[in-house]
């Protein structure tokens, strides 16, 4: 299904060259757009909330490229996007559909405002899927998300609210409300070296509310501390995906019984440099945490994990149109954990060839590179868009505990990512990444790194 603000769809291009055909003549052109399909099935990761800062001014042609005006229509406020929707998810299998996007600006400027994206979508696993999402950016520093999907197997009611500046003061709020099932993950076992033909899927239904709260340590400082309440219910069963063994068969030992309540409590403690949390072109990000789990608080499971998360854009000669950009995470569980809460490798967030959860353990560590180059910038519709070119490489591995790691389970990964960025909210990316197990792509939108 869909979750969250900024998802990942993860495409195998493998055995499909018609889709690559199609993909790099829509893709190029419509990253902003398609990668609101790409939030369509894999977790969302937990994005910072960074203010609105000045960014560097650009002078973009106003036209549309030929190769997008069949895409592409020009509306008083902003455009409207026809959308073909094809990809073939390792997890999902081939989907296809349509999805027309109304992007419209606000009244006298070139930010956009609003999107509207619906779309109807056929899975030979899944059938048919109806999806309807709804992006509000009341300011350059806020946002709304309303999304809801419907499908035989799967379903989605989320509500999602950010505000890096709430109530006009140095406070910053996140809310999030979601109830979803998802059909498509995978699981392979727990460590390092886990085969593929121990591959099984299943079935994630889990009702979730959080909220986080943040202030800075002092007036204006960059470093900021919050505060993170979490509470899920999962229900983990078989998936629908025929041909793939039982997963409650399979690893009988974790497949429970019935709905499993968790309540986690987590204590952040960020540094932050950059000059915007999506549209990034320089700074630095330190984010360290501590999370508890207690069975005394709502929780039918004990533990704790900590981590940190570090990032760091460099404008190479103060140019924002060469960015080199580099990313270091780490994470370790201690204690009694479902592996549905676990550190797992893999995907747009840890490594960029390898499917959504193909790793799981109780420790992660990866780190990817970067370089960008602003090749195109073109005005269309009202809306400056700057496209880039950027290869990237990365490494990674899980692990029980740092003591265990072993250079043999690294895994490495190479790629291209194709980047299109409106200033100053919005980041569209199709990210190729080759790996020990093949190629696969991942679209996003709205994530720095």
């Amino acid at each position: 299904m869909e979750p969250g603000t900024v998802a990942v769809l993860r495409i195998n291009l493998i055995n499909s060259s018609a889709m690559r055909k199609r993909l790099l003549l829509a893709g190029a052109a419509l990253m902003l757009a398609s990668a609101l399909h790409a939030q369509a099935k894999d977790g969302v990761p937990d994005q910072e909330l960074v203010p609105q800062r000045e960014m560097p001014k650009v002078a973009p042609r106003e036209e549309i490229p030929l190769a997008l005006r069949w895409l592409m229509h020009p509306t008083k406020r902003g455009m409207m996007l026809n959308l073909p929707v094809v990809d073939t998810d390792p997890n999902r299998g081939t989907t296809a559909g349509i999805m027309p996007i109304w992007v419209i600006r606000e009244d006298g400027t070139d930010r956009i405002k609003h999107i509207h994206a619906p779309s109807l979508t056929y899975n030979k696993d899944f059938g048919p899927i109806a999806t309807y999402r709804y992006y509000l950016y009341p300011e350059p520093d806020s946002s709304l998300i309303v999304r809801g999907a419907a499908g035989k197997y799967e379903h989605e009611a989320l509500a999602q609210f950010e505000d890096a500046s709430f109530l006009d003061t140095e406070l910053d709020l996140a809310l999030r409300l979601w109830d979803n099932i998802e059909s498509g993950p995978r699981f392979f076992g727990i460590g390092p070296d886990t085969p593929k033909k121990r591959e099984t899927n299943y079935k994630d239904d889990y009702l979730q509310y959080r909220v986080t709260v943040g202030a800075p340590l002092s007036p204006r400082n960059r470093w900021r501390a919050h505060i993170s309440d979490r509470l899920t219910a999962d229900k983990i069963t078989n998936g629908p995906i025929p041909g793939l063994p039982g997963f409650a068969d399979t690893f009988p030992g974790l497949a429970a019984a019935g709905r499993r309540q968790n309540h986690e409590l987590r204590l952040i403690l960020d540094y932050d440099s950059r000059n915007h949390g999506v549209t990034t072109s320089r700074g630095a990000y330190l984010q360290t945490f501590a999370e508890y789990s207690v069975k005394s608080l709502a929780s039918m499971e004990e533990f704790s994990r900590y981590g940190l998360d570090a990032r760091y854009f460099h404008p190479w000669g103060g140019n924002p149109q060469r960015v080199a950009a580099a990313q270091l995470k780490f994470e370790q569980l201690l204690g009694d954990a479902p592996f549905w809460l676990m550190p797992r490798l893999g995907g747009k967030y840890t490594l960029r060839s390898y499917g959504e959860g193909r790793y799981t353990d109780r420790g992660l560590i990866t780190a990817n590179v970067e370089q960008r180059f602003t090749v195109y910038q073109a005005k269309m519709a009202g809306v400056a868009t700057e496209f880039e070119a950027a290869p990237f490489a990365g490494l990674g591995t899980v692990f029980n505990g740092p003591e265990r790691m072993a250079r043999r389970y690294a895994r490495p990964v190479v790629g291209l990512a194709t980047r299109a960025v409106a200033r100053p909210q919005v980041v569209g990316s199709i990210d190729f990444g080759v790996g020990q197990e093949g190629v696969a792509v991942f679209m996003d939108i709205n994530y720095s790194f």
